[in-house]
């Protein structure tokens, strides 16, 4: 059942943030990760990411704002391709990224990427005042239904202090919240709450928990409410991986990093997993929708798992 969609006045301006690509390095790596790159090249999630945006949010006043942490020219070219798409920092961070990243020390490189939740918050404030609404996706997320727009504002629209993928399935080792991989929010609550993006801490026993976790702890804490897009697969491949929210966003679930969870199955599995659905999805996204949704039959060589 779709939700009530946004009628009574004009569309609110939604801008939608991305963070493309991936650390090349992480403090303890002083060269660059060669196979993010090529994996990147091979799987372009952002093109498939901006392709089923532009699909799907027909009607809409938005403007898709990409952090590019790849500075790969084929992403440059693809997300050129789209008129609602703007890429920040400008050309001259991807041509010093690329140089920097033909270097063999880790603090050169380091300058041109930031984290996803550091390049988010950076997202975030270069949002224009005249935005009402930021909604955030992961490269490896995207719309699947024609409302999903509407399903996610129109939640804030009716009281929600944020609206999204509801990030469940690993409790309780970690608790849930709504997820950036698809999360809705007024811009000015956002900016009221001067809150970041980063990392949750100290909910079981000191640990980092995940990005996103923080704005609606916050939020909570001060007697918000959050409407949550819960998993409404009718087929599930993994706890994680390949899960649709909501009937309006898929999230793939390890995209363009290791498929490594707080609360794992076997590793050889989630490679698996990973593998078999990204294959598909890249061959016809439909296709695997369907099958998610219980629409067309099993084909995919891994086996559903069991209720």
């Amino acid at each position: 059942m779709k939700a009530n969609t946004v009628t009574n006045r004009p569309r609110p301006r939604v801008a939608i943030l991305i963070v493309n690509g991936f650390l090349r390095r992480t403090p303890l790596q002083w060269t660059r990760r060669r196979h993010n790159a090529d994996q990147a090249r091979k799987y372009p999630w952002i093109e498939l990411c901006l392709s089923q945006i532009d699909r799907f949010s027909k009607g809409w006043p938005y403007e898709v704002f990409v952090f590019d942490n790849s500075h790969l020219k084929l992403h440059r070219r693809l997300m050129r391709k789209h008129p609602n798409v703007r890429v920040i920092p400008g050309n001259w961070f991807a041509v010093l990224g690329r140089a920097a990243n033909r270097m063999p020390f880790r603090h050169i490189g380091r300058l041109f990427e930031l984290s996803h939740p550091r390049a988010l918050d950076y997202l975030a404030r270069h949002v224009p005042e005249d935005f009402d609404y930021i909604v955030t996706l992961d490269t490896d997320s995207f719309p699947v239904r024609d409302d999903w727009l509407d399903v996610l504002v129109s939640a804030c629209e009716r009281g929600a202090a944020v609206s999204g993928v509801y990030r469940s399935e690993m409790a309780p080792t970690l608790e849930p919240f709504i997820h950036v991989s698809g999360l809705c929010v007024r811009r000015s609550d956002l900016r009221a709450l001067k809150v970041s993006f980063g990392r949750e801490q100290g909910l079981d026993a000191g640990g980092n928990q995940d990005v996103g976790q923080k704005i609606t702890y916050e939020f909570m804490r001060q007697g918000r409410d959050i409407a949550s897009l819960e998993r409404s697969n009718h087929v599930n491949y993994h706890f994680i991986i390949g899960g649709i929210y909501g009937d309006v966003i898929y999230h793939h679930g390890a995209g363009s990093r290791r498929p490594k969870f707080h609360t794992s199955l076997d590793p050889r599995d989630n490679v698996q997993v990973r593998d078999a659905l990204r294959d598909a999805v890249f061959q016809d996204v439909d296709h695997l929708m369907a099958v998610l949704r219980g629409q067309a039959p099993n084909d995919l060589p891994v086996k559903p798992l069991t209720r």
